[in-house]
C-alpha cells in the first residue's frame, strides 16, 4: 500500500468516525431527556458497535498508539449498555418464549416463571437507571469531543477516491477468523461462538457501514446470509447469558425451563452450522 492510498484510506475512516460521533451525540441527548423511547437505547448501541467495528475494519491504517488508546475506551462505553441489552434480551424474548413452551400442568416451571419475570423486570430497571446517570455524566460527553479531535488530524480535503481492493481484503481476512471461530458449532462452548459471533457482526458492519466509503459492494444476498448466521450465533449466546442472569437472581431454575432454553439453544446450533456451510462455500464480495 502506497503512502498516498494509507493517508487516503486512514481520512476515510475519520469520515466515518465523524458521523457516528453525530449520531451518537443524538443518541444521547435523546437518552437523557426526561422520557426516552427503548428505540434511543437501540440506535445509540447500534451505533456504538459500528463505531467500534471501524476499528477492525481500519486495523492495517491506524497509527498503534491511537487504536491502543482508544479501542479500550469504547469498549468500556460499549460495556456500560451491556446489562440493560442482556435483561431486555430475556423480558422481551426468552422468558415469553419459554412460557409458551411450557405445558400447561407444569405449575412449579410457570410459577419459576412468573417470579423471573418480576424479578427481571425489577433488575432491568434498576441497570436502566445507572445507565442513564452514566451516560448523562460529563465524560461521555467528553469522551466523543476528544475523539473527533483525534480523528480531524486524519482528514483530507477534497473527493476521497475509492479503495475496493483494501475493503475486500478486510472482507476476505474476516471471513477466515469467523471460519476459524465457528468451527464445529453444534459442540463448541457459547464463548467460543460468540466470538465467531462478533466476526460475524464486524463483517456485517464492513459490508453494511463502510464498503460504500471505501467503494466497494457487496450482494444483499450475502449480507442476508451474513445477518442470518449472527442471529443464529447470537441466539446461542444469549440462551447462557440469560439463565446466568436469572440464576443470579433465583436461583437455579426447574429442569423444565432449562431444557426449554437448551432445546432453542440446539436449533439455533443447527441454524449456524448451516450458515457457516454457506459461509465456507462462497468466497467473500
Amino acid at each position: 500500500m502506497s503512502e498516498h492510498s494509507h493517508a487516503a484510506i486512514l481520512s476515510i475512516f475519520a469520515g466515518i468516525v465523524t458521523e457516528h460521533i453525530a449520531a451518537l451525540r443524538d443518541a444521547l441527548a435523546r437518552l437523557v431527556a426526561p422520557s426516552p423511547s427503548e428505540e434511543d437505547l437501540h440506535q445509540f448501541r447500534v451505533t456504538l458497535r459500528r463505531l467500534r467495528s471501524a476499528w477492525v475494519t481500519f486495523a492495517p491504517v491506524l497509527p498503534p498508539s491511537f487504536a491502543a488508546e482508544w479501542k479500550p475506551r469504547l469498549r468500556a462505553l460499549a460495556a456500560s449498555t451491556g446489562p440493560v441489552r442482556e435483561w431486555d434480551v430475556l423480558l422481551s424474548d426468552w422468558l415469553p418464549a419459554a412460557q409458551q413452551f411450557l405445558s400447561n400442568d407444569d405449575e412449579v416451571g410457570r410459577a419459576w416463571l412468573d417470579r423471573a419475570l418480576t424479578k427481571s423486570k425489577e433488575a432491568r430497571n434498576r441497570a436502566w437507571e445507572e445507565l442513564r446517570a452514566e451516560l448523562a455524566s460529563p465524560d461521555v460527553a467528553e469522551t466523543l469531543l476528544e475523539l473527533e479531535r483525534a480523528v480531524a488530524a486524519f482528514h483530507i480535503e477534497g473527493k476521497s477516491e475509492g479503495h475496493p481492493r483494501f475493503a475486500r481484503a478486510q472482507a476476505r481476512a474476516l471471513r477466515k477468523k469467523l471460519i476459524r471461530r465457528g468451527r464445529h458449532p453444534k459442540r463448541s462452548s457459547a464463548p467460543r461462538l460468540h466470538r465467531a459471533r462478533i466476526a460475524a457482526k464486524q463483517w456485517r458492519y464492513l459490508y453494511e457501514a463502510f464498503y460504500p466509503a471505501l467503494g466497494a459492494h457487496a450482494a444483499k444476498r450475502y449480507r442476508n446470509h451474513l445477518r442470518k448466521l449472527q442471529d443464529a450465533l447470537g441466539e446461542v449466546h444469549d440462551a447462557s447469558v440469560a439463565l446466568d442472569c436469572v440464576v443470579d437472581i433465583l436461583g437455579a431454575p426447574p429442569l423444565s425451563i432449562v431444557n426449554v432454553f437448551h432445546k432453542r439453544a440446539s436449533g439455533a446450533r443447527s441454524r449456524a452450522a448451516k450458515g457457516l456451510r454457506w459461509m465456507r462455500s462462497h468466497k467473500a464480495p
